[in-house]
């Protein structure tokens, strides 16, 4: 199985947005490896690094990271629940912050920018928990399998409750979203625990069995309340700002 880029980012972001609320909040930092394959022949690693505090999370990667099909580029994504909104750093000087309402209100953009009409047909990927159990890094994961549209190939994801982050915001309900996100959001919202976080993905499929992502250390640190704060220099843009700099662009 060749799984795509939109495919992967879909599933990683779905995982993300699914866990909900809990207490006594996990700070400090994760490092994962994500590994690009062709027919299970690693090619790339990129490696990313998680930052949280008891109210923000940073996703920040060795790279730039590819938001929306190319849109735009970003440094780190930032979720700040104590101030319920998201920064995307986009360079040193400028980072784009919005909300969840106002991200809500682009949703429909965002589908018209699908020239492949991708994100409009209902999604057909089934999940399902096996019971399996795996030691990931000291901690028990369990297996989920996401099976893909075609059926001929699946995603175990190897979750751990024994890192608890306060996802904050992500963990609300999501309004007007595409047709084929919104039964992935919504069975996962359903069928994830609180403190849920993954540890391993590997992928199953008529090219054999590889790994595409897996978390690579976790510790506690006070290194985390410092990276989640913004820089005096950095100037903060919104959406519609952003999308007027692109028009005007092209």
């Amino acid at each position: 199985m060749k799984l795509s880029t939109k495919y992967l980012s879909s599933v990683l972001l779905l995982i993300l947005m699914s866990t909900q609320f809990a207490f006594g909040q996990f700070e400090g930092q994760i490092s994962m490896n994500i590994y690009n394959n062709d027919d299970g022949n690693i090619t790339e690693t990129n490696e990313l690094n998680l930052y949280a505090t008891n109210n923000r999370i940073l996703v920040k990667g060795e790279d730039k990271i590819n938001v929306s099909d190319g849109l735009m580029e970003a440094n780190g994504i930032m979720v700040r629940g104590d101030m319920q909104d998201f920064v995307v750093m986009m360079g040193e000087n400028e980072a784009l912050r919005f909300t969840k309402e106002e991200l809500e209100g682009f949703f429909n953009m965002f589908s018209m920018l699908d020239s492949d009409k991708s994100l409009e047909a209902e999604s057909d990927t089934d999940f399902k928990y096996t019971g399996d159990e795996r030691t990931i890094q000291g901690m028990t994961a369990t297996e989920l399998q996401v099976w893909n549209d075609d059926g001929k190939g699946y995603l175990s994801i190897w979750l751990t409750n024994e890192i608890d982050i306060n996802w904050s915001i992500l963990t609300q309900p999501w309004n007007n979203l595409p047709n084929g996100l919104k039964k992935p959001v919504d069975t996962l919202t359903q069928e994830f625990k609180a403190s849920n976080f993954p540890m391993l993905i590997e992928a199953h499929g008529k090219n054999g069995d590889y790994t595409i992502f897996e978390v690579t250390k976790v510790y506690k640190s006070r290194i985390a309340k410092d990276m989640v704060e913004i820089p005096a220099n950095v100037e903060l843009i919104s959406l519609q700002t952003m999308f007027m700099k692109a028009m005007m662009s092209q």
